[in-house]
């Protein structure tokens, strides 16, 4: 009986495009507090000494000092490593990360999701040591957002701001926690306990002060509220109790102001450099209001456009502090994303819709906290009654899903609008409700 003769069918480009090797040098780094796992190609080890026979050929441990990520930059150069993959985890592989960068290592920093979310992904730190360079080898592995370095002084800076003002406002609530015993109730007469006046009447109490008539005297004579109804609201007991916590608590928050000072000339400083060549100076706006707390000492409208080409505030509901967030959080490079829409959904703001059978079942936003997707949705909120082109589309989504979904939709396509007059370098024409 003749043999059946088998046909093989011939292969798939697709499937071998799929399977193919792309990047065969690649090493992969298991990031932790107190140790760092290195795993480089197996074939890079056959030649160099092995190590301790408790852990696989390829694999090494090393410390967290300074010397231990040297001696790793070393040891991938001499197994002849091109690409290095590592996951984000937190401030523990920033060191190692720029370390590698100044050694002219193409590092992939890579969201732990992506490896999470692959099949037969294992659970100890020498099997994950050893996963992390598979994927990326096979080119199955996309790196996560990393500005450049200039961006990222910019950003610390930024960040750093940021903490100051929120210890600045933790003083303040204990200034009015403190008021609140002593029966007090000068932050119910007075709109803003840090305002001229508010603070006249808490200094004056700090001094010693006691007389609700004296204290009145320090009102400011735009205050709304009367002399008599201020001498009633500042008629406390003054128990010893609060007071002592008042007056740290006004030590602090005056303290707390000098180092913002000096980090507002920092950052103006290094928007300086950064500063792009032949870039025209701004017109002075007509629009008069008054300096709001907590913003920068200097220009930040016109350094903000030597940065970027473009004034951002020009842009409804964008104020300075606001594109000051967002440039710090993401730089002017657009080529970074393929689109705008991109961009949104790398600041979480992006709809990622759940659909089965056709029919989309939940369209929630990723989960997250973005400083610049929360300085939009701030934005956001003053589109609820502008005339706008903005406003209408906010009242319109807003009436159908309700506020919160119309928050992020409206900063959803002030992140786009923003994209695009970084990406074409063009000005931003506003637009009525009728539109």
């Amino acid at each position: 009986m003749p043999r059946r003769q088998t046909v093989l069918s011939p292969p798939d480009p697709a499937l071998d495009a799929l399977l193919h090797t792309r990047h065969p040098h690649a090493a992969g780094l298991d990031i932790g507090a107190t140790d760092l796992g290195v795993c480089v190609p197996p074939g890079a080890v056959r030649l160099l000494r092995h190590p301790p026979e408790t852990l696989p050929a390829p694999v090494r441990r090393f410390g967290v000092l300074t010397a231990d990520l040297h001696a790793i930059a070393a040891w991938l150069r001499q197994c002849g490593v091109t690409t290095v993959a590592m996951a984000s985890t937190g401030v523990y592989g920033i060191p190692l990360y720029a370390l590698l960068e100044q050694e002219g290592f193409p590092v992939l920093l890579v969201d732990p999701r992506q490896g999470q979310r692959a099949p037969n992904r294992p659970k100890t730190d020498v099997h994950a040591c050893q996963w992390i360079p598979r994927l990326p080898s096979l080119g199955l592995l996309t790196a996560a957002f990393r500005p450049a370095e200039p961006i990222r002084v910019w950003r610390a800076s930024q960040r750093h701001r940021t903490t100051l003002i929120e210890d600045a406002g933790r003083h303040l609530q204990r200034m009015g926690k403190a008021l609140e015993p002593m029966h007090v109730k000068w932050p119910e007469v007075v709109r803003d306990l840090t305002g001229l006046t508010g603070m006249r009447m808490i200094r004056a109490i700090g001094g010693g002060e006691r007389t609700p008539t004296v204290l009145a005297r320090f009102r400011d004579h735009r205050c709304k509220a009367s002399a008599e109804t201020s001498a009633q609201a500042l008629q406390g007991t003054w128990q010893p109790e609060p007071l002592c916590a008042l007056q740290p608590s006004l030590a602090l928050y005056d303290s707390s102001h000098e180092p913002l000072r000096e980090g507002d000339r920092v950052i103006e400083e290094h928007l300086q450099g950064l500063a792009l060549p032949e870039v025209p100076l701004l017109e002075p706006t007509r629009r008069v209001r008054r300096r709001k707390d907590n913003e920068a000492t200097c220009d930040v409208r016109q350094r903000l456009h030597h940065v970027a080409g473009v004034d951002l505030t020009a842009l409804a509901g964008i104020e300075e502090s606001t594109a000051l967030v967002v440039l710090s959080a993401r730089g002017t490079d657009m080529s970074r994303w393929p689109s705008a829409k991109h961009c949104g959904s790398w600041l979480g703001l992006a709809p990622h819709p759940k659909k089965s059978g056709g029919k989309v079942h939940a369209s929630a936003t990723r989960p997250g906290v973005h400083r610049a997707a929360q300085a939009l949705r701030l934005a956001a909120k003053n589109f609820q009654r502008s005339p706008s082109a903005l406003g209408a589309f906010f009242r319109r989504i807003a009436a159908r899903r309700g506020l919160a979904k119309a928050i992020t939709a409206t900063a959803y396509k002030l992140a786009r609008r923003i994209s695009a007059m970084l990406k074409h370098g063009m000005a931003y024409v506003a637009q009525g409700g009728e539109a």
